[in-house]
């Protein structure tokens, strides 16, 4: 491994330092010697930024014009020396060349020794071969994708845009689709941006299932009568979202405490103590789960408490006078800022703090320089500083009881239903985004994608597929790691929560995120077309490798369309609480090396190591046994959570029911 940690290292830098040259271009970042140069690079790219992009003499540092070429060089002399490197390696581990020939014709991840005649440790060799051939292609390709991102920062430069500054203003077709997602309730499985605009490009973004789930209760309409039936459910739909129920609940608790206001015998209460101050408590203090309103209600309790003790002190301890006050209030502020800084997920907490101070002194303060007088002609009764600070504590605590009763009644919608709604969504998010990534690949091989750059390519529209379902997933993602936190606030009923099995899925459910992505990315070097097929040395035998493994895509679909379907019926048990069936596993992983081997038995051969197909095909290899592995471990926790459908009556379940292992 030594031999491939300098050249490793050698490129890591080049990528850090094209990184460097993006932000430079771009001016994310000022120039170095610069007053606020931000060094967010490694130590190794911390010396090009210490002087001058023109000093140094004939080094070429990022900022420079020609230093995109000179990245490409080093990027080209790494795809080169490839070989060498491997050489070095097999010499390390005492290998000939014949043995190393003869080890990558040998299936990599086939633990059985008896076919390793030649050396006991062949097997480990095996994998560690394929891991540094893993490791070259991921480098490589990551450097490939940091220089289209210096050379688009160069052709920014060179069309002069960044020497204009102006407003950027979103496109109309761009804020017409946000307006129009406001309406849109539907469990859409793409964002907001990427939404279809043909019905064949539905098709092919969706599958056969269309945009949402099928309504098997209506069959599609016939005439205008039935499709003015679809659009007067759709706006039913619409009013029966979760949206609407929220907005029920919060007006519920604002009236409960305005209430008081539209009463003969009230109104003056309501006015003289400042009890409007109760009602928008309990229209901010509304939130959609149980867990994020516990949360929120103990902070403003606590912070009002906070800021009434702050209150005393600020107003006291100048004995009121007016300039001290200020004095005072200001330095208050100024320590509170730091817990703002320092704790910002408290910011409830300390913007109660803040607003109560500001109300109860700016209204003493106000009465001081205009008279009791005049601030009475309004109907608000003027109290003593002590009283003022106290009835806003007060209304603070009855606008927070009303918006906590209206949560939890008629009944609560928890952080904990509304992660597993969400990990549901995951899941099958999950599932659609391998089925698009395998038939990407498989598109790749066939030499079918197009030019990616072309838009409405099969190519482009893939890839933009690609790109939607991982936001979506990304946005799901945090949104299920913050009620994940949020759920310890809920009260609990009965058992606890099973939060370490869903934090066990959670953690599952991204390592095999990044795996699909890894695969996806690591197989654009079979691209024929697009902004990358320069970057890849492509050949006749690369031809040969796409023809051969293009022969080989049909047997792997029953283990692609395994992985999808497992993943399909994961997500209906995470969402209904239903049992798996039993036995649910994923089938071998497709010996692909061998199934190669009997096309070409040359195909695996040393000379061809510098083809992009043969490190394309090491990853896809890796990858995919880890892909495998990692859905095996998905179905045991969610067996663990959900139990196993069983009927062994003798076992310890009852007779004649059905029994949930």
């Amino acid at each position: 491994m030594e031999s491939f940690l300098e050249p490793a290292v050698m490129i890591i830098e080049a990528i850090n330092q094209g990184l460097e040259h993006a932000a430079l271009q771009l001016e994310i970042i000022p120039p170095p010697g610069k007053k606020g140069h931000l060094r967010w690079f490694s130590h190794a790219t911390q010396s090009t930024m210490s002087a001058d992009v023109e000093s140094g003499g004939d080094e070429i540092k990022p900022g420079n014009p020609a230093f995109s070429k000179m990245l490409e060089q080093k990027l080209a002399d790494f795809l080169a020396r490839k070989s060498e490197y491997l050489d070095v390696w097999a010499n390390s581990r005492g290998l000939t060349k014949e043995q190393l020939e003869k080890m990558q014709t040998q299936d990599e991840f086939d633990g059985d020794r008896e076919k390793a005649p030649f050396n006991h440790h062949t097997p480990r060799n095996r994998k560690q071969l394929y891991l540094l051939l893993y490791m070259q292609h991921m480098l490589y390709t990551a450097g490939i994708s940091v220089l289209q991102l210096c050379k688009f920062s160069d052709d920014i430069i060179a069309a002069g845009i960044m020497s204009k500054s102006g407003p950027i203003i979103p496109p109309l077709i761009t804020l017409v689709k946000w307006f129009s997602a406001i309406f849109d309730t539907a469990d859409a499985t793409l964002p907001d941006d990427e939404r279809p605009r043909t019905m064949k490009e539905q098709t092919l973004l969706f599958g056969i299932a269309g945009k949402v789930t099928r309504n098997i209760e209506h069959l599609p309409p016939r005439n205008a009568y039935e499709r003015l039936g679809v659009c007067i459910n759709r706006f039913q739909q619409f009013l029966r979202g979760p949206e609407f129920s929220f907005g029920f609940r919060s007006a519920c608790a604002t009236m409960s405490c305005a209430i008081l206001a539209y009463l003969h015998q009230t109104q003056e209460i309501f006015t003289h103590y400042r009890l409007i101050w109760s009602v928008i408590i309990s229209a901010i203090g509304a939130n959609m789960s149980a867990g994020q309103s516990g949360l929120s209600d103990v902070l403003r309790i606590l912070g009002s408490f906070a800021a009434l003790i702050i209150c005393y002190a600020v107003w006291y301890i100048p004995n009121g006078h007016v300039a001290g006050v200020i004095v005072i209030m200001w330095l208050a502020s100024f320590f509170q800022m730091y817990f703002l800084i320092r704790w910002p997920k408290y910011i409830i907490g300390w913007l109660v703090i803040l607003i109560t101070e500001v109300l109860s002194i700016g209204y003493e303060l106000q009465v001081k320089k205009i008279g009791k007088v005049n601030a009475e002609s309004t109907g608000i009764y003027v109290f003593p500083p002590y009283y003022v600070a106290a009835l806003r504590v007060a209304c603070v605590l009855w606008g927070t009881c009303a918006s906590i009763f209206f949560t939890y009644l008629p009944y609560p919608i928890t952080a904990r239903g509304l992660l597993r709604k969400d990990m549901a969504v995951v899941i099958q998010l999950l599932a659609n985004y391998h089925a698009v990534v395998h038939s990407t690949i498989k598109v790749r091989l066939l030499g079918k994608e197009g030019d990616v750059s072309e838009k409405h390519s099969h190519g482009d529209r893939m890839a933009r597929t690609r790109k939607a379902m991982f936001n979506k997933i990304m946005t799901l993602s945090v949104s299920i790691n913050h009620n994940v936190y949020l759920q310890k606030y809920e009260p609990s009923l009965g058992g606890r929560f099973p939060v370490a099995i869903f934090k066990d899925i959670i953690s599952q459910l991204t390592n095999l995120l990044d795996l699909i992505s890894l695969l996806s990315y690591s197989t654009q070097v079979w691209e024929v077309s697009g902004v990358t097929k320069y970057c890849f040395a492509h050949s006749p035998e690369n031809a040969m490798w796409l023809s051969d493994l293009s022969k080989l895509i049909e047997p792997i679909n029953p283990i692609e369309e395994g992985i999808t379907s497992i993943l399909c019926q994961l997500s209906t048990a995470v969402s209904t609480g239903r049992a798996l069936p039993p036995h649910m596993r994923t089938k071998t992983p497709y010996r692909l090396s061998e199934r190669l081997r009997t096309l070409d038995p040359e195909i695996l051969h040393l000379d061809h190591m510098l083809e992009p197909g043969y490190s394309a095909h090491a990853v896809m290899e890796i990858i995919s046994s880890m892909v495998t592995y990692k859905i095996d471990r998905l179905v045991s926790t969610v067996e663990d959570l959900v139990g196993v459908i069983s009927f062994n009556f003798g076992q310890g379940g009852e007779e004649g029911q059905g029994k949930t292992e």
